[in-house]
Order: structure tokens, then sequence, then C-alpha cells
């Protein structure tokens, strides 16, 4: 039988549309938000290497990405990081604990500490993203 080869993104969607539920859309997320911080990885170690350069090149460096927009990507990532491992401890209760039934509400739980996350670095980091003096 013959299969066509789709993208990985059109699995992930055809999932969400056959099982549309908690635990399907925190699989995806989980493994959206783990590929960010594997990229997010390779680019904090391309600019890391620049030190090789000496201080002034780092330095250098560093100070170009002092930007608004940088400063918001950092925000991003607090998220990405805070989301990824809550829903990770949760996996992990959830495997070591048998705790399946309760899943969704553990999800739940995960969420609102991801929430009280965000507001406080939204609250912390907000306000120096927008600073005239990055």
């Amino acid at each position: 039988m013959y299969q066509t080869k789709t993208s990985f993104i059109k699995t992930y969607l055809d999932e969400a549309g056959l099982n549309p539920d908690v635990g399907t859309w925190s699989w995806i997320l989980h493994r959206a938000s783990g590929l960010v911080l594997v990229l997010y990885t390779f680019m904090h170690f391309f600019a890391l290497s620049s030190s090789l350069g000496g201080a002034s090149t780092f330095n250098a460096w560093i100070s170009n990405l002092q930007t608004t927009l940088t400063h918001l990507l950092e925000i991003g990532l607090i998220g990405v990081v805070a989301f990824h491992l809550l829903n990770g401890l949760r996996i992990t209760v959830v495997d070591f604990f048998y705790l399946t039934k309760p899943h969704k509400t553990l999800f739940w739980v995960a969420m609102i500490l991801f929430l009280v996350v965000m507001v406080i670095t939204l609250i912390v980091f907000l306000p120096r993203a927008f600073s005239p003096h990055h």
C-alpha cells in the first residue's frame, strides 16, 4: 500500500483533530516547546562562541542584542521554559505515581502555576524591555 509523506505539523494537527482533549494538546505543546528549547540552545551556544574572540568581541556581540525585541524574546523564552518544566513535572508525577485519572486536573494545576510565573515575569521584565537603558 502506498503512503504519502505528510509534514509533522500536519500529523500533529490531524492528531489534535482526532483527539481534541487536554492530553493531546499537552503532548503537542510539550514537543513544540522542547523543539524551541533545542533551537534556542544552538543559538545560545553560537552567541557564547563569540567569547572565543575575546572580551571585547563578546561585549560587542551582547551589546547588539540589547534591544526591545530581544528582551521580549527573553520573556517568551521564560514562558517556554516554564511551560516545558511544569508540564514535564506533571508528566513525571503522572507516570511515577500512576495518576492517570487526575492527569487533566494536574494539567490545569500546572497551567495555573504557569500563569503565576508569567504574571511575575511580566511584572518584573516588561518594564525593563521598554526601558531606554537596556
